[in-house]
């Protein structure tokens, strides 16, 4: 059994540091579009970080993306930074260079999406009620020993085990 309880209209979330962001409801297709080209981008950026090394290009300052840590924590931010701009229609407490409200624009969001704190509290509350829906989903519940999922028992314990019959060899 799930309950649908997604949103069906845009909403608040409160971020760090006083941001506040008006956002459209998530849905899978924006979830998995976002997901998906956070990974696509990353490794696009990768081959090119690979190749300008073997060019002999100066990369110094760039990370190592050839670390899988690496480019899974680019391609996160690449998710945070899609998931954002599909979402964020309008925002609070965003300043631009000359100390006035920033406007919402791709590239403003790209780089809110740059601070660490900011693009995790984004995607942790943006996606919570999606994932909590999905995880309602999964009807099978913890094991009592935590180790893995159970069901309800269906069927009573055999009275008994049976053997197989052993043959002698023949003399």
């Amino acid at each position: 059994m799930i309950r649908l309880s997604l949103p069906k209209e845009p909403y608040w979330l409160d971020l760090p540091h006083g941001v506040r962001v008006f956002v459209r409801p998530l849905n899978t297709a924006v979830y998995e579009a976002a997901r998906s080209r956070g990974w696509r981008m990353a490794r696009a950026i990768a081959a090119e970080h690979a190749d300008l090394k073997a060019a002999g290009a100066d990369i110094t300052g760039l990370p190592d993306l050839s670390d899988e840590d690496a480019l899974a924590g680019l391609s996160q931010m690449l998710f945070a930074q899609g998931l954002a701009r599909s979402a964020i229609t309008k925002w609070e407490g965003v300043l631009d260079e000359a100390d006035q409200p920033a406007e919402v624009t791709d590239t403003a969001i790209a780089e809110l999406m740059q601070l660490p704190r900011m693009a995790e509290s984004f995607v942790v509350q943006y996606t919570e009620t999606h994932e909590a829906v999905i995880a309602e989903g999964n009807v099978s519940r913890p094991a009592p020993n935590g180790t893995s999922a159970a069901g309800l028992t269906t069927a009573e314990a055999a009275a008994e085990t049976a053997t197989a019959p052993t043959t002698a060899t023949p003399p």
